[in-house]
C-alpha cells in the first residue's frame, strides 16, 4: 500500500472523513471545491501576501538608498572644494544653522550634538527619507556643511528611516 493511499484510508476512517463520504456526490465535488479556496486563501494570507509586501518594501528601500548613494557621488567634487575653500575659524555657528535648516524640511532632531573638532552629531527617528536628503543638500548648497558621515535605519513605514549623521 502506498503513503497516498494510507493517507486517503486514514481519512475515509476518521469522523470528517465518514461525513464526507456520506454525502452525495454532487454534494462532495462543492465540499471538495470549497475546501480548495479555503487553502488557496489561507496560503495566499500566510504567505504570499507577507513574501510580496515583504519585496516591495525590499525594493523600495534599494530604490532610496541608490538614490542616496547617486546623490552622493554626484555631490562630492562640490563638497570636497566646499570644505577645502572654507577659511578655518570663519565658520558660522553650525548647531543653529542646522537646527533651523531641519525645522524649515519639518524634521524633528532626536539628538543634536557639537564635538569638539567641529562635528556635529546628528540622531533622526521616523522621519521620511526624501527630507532627510533634501535637507542635507540645502545644508551643503547653502551653508557649507556636508555629510562626513552617515547611516541609516530602515522604519516599519514605507519611506521612513532612523538617521544618524555626522555634520562638518
Amino acid at each position: 500500500m502506498s503513503r497516498l493511499d494510507t493517507i486517503r484510508s486514514g481519512f475515509r476512517n476518521s469522523g470528517v472523513g465518514r461525513w464526507f463520504y456520506g454525502r452525495e456526490r454532487n454534494e462532495q465535488w462543492i465540499i471538495a471545491g470549497l475546501a480548495a479556496l479555503v487553502l488557496l486563501a489561507v496560503v495566499w494570507v500566510a504567505v504570499w501576501k507577507p513574501v510580496s509586501d515583504w519585496q516591495v518594501i525590499e525594493k523600495q528601500r534599494q530604490e532610496n538608498a541608490q538614490r542616496l548613494l547617486d546623490w552622493m557621488r554626484a555631490n562630492e567634487q562640490a563638497a570636497r572644494s566646499a570644505a577645502a575653500s572654507r577659511p578655518r575659524g570663519q565658520r558660522p555657528n553650525s548647531v543653529s544653522v542646522i537646527d533651523r535648516a531641519a525645522s524649515a524640511h519639518d524634521l524633528t532632531l532626536k539628538r543634536l550634538q557639537p564635538e569638539s573638532n567641529g562635528v556635529v552629531s546628528v540622531i533622526l527617528q521616523q522621519q521620511s527619507f526624501n527630507q532627510i536628503v533634501s535637507w542635507v543638500s540645502q545644508l551643503e548648497e547653502n551653508n557649507g556643511i556636508s555629510v562626513e558621515r552617515a547611516s541609516f535605519d530602515s522604519e516599519d513605514a514605507p519611506g521612513y528611516v532612523n538617521a544618524q549623521l555626522r555634520l562638518n
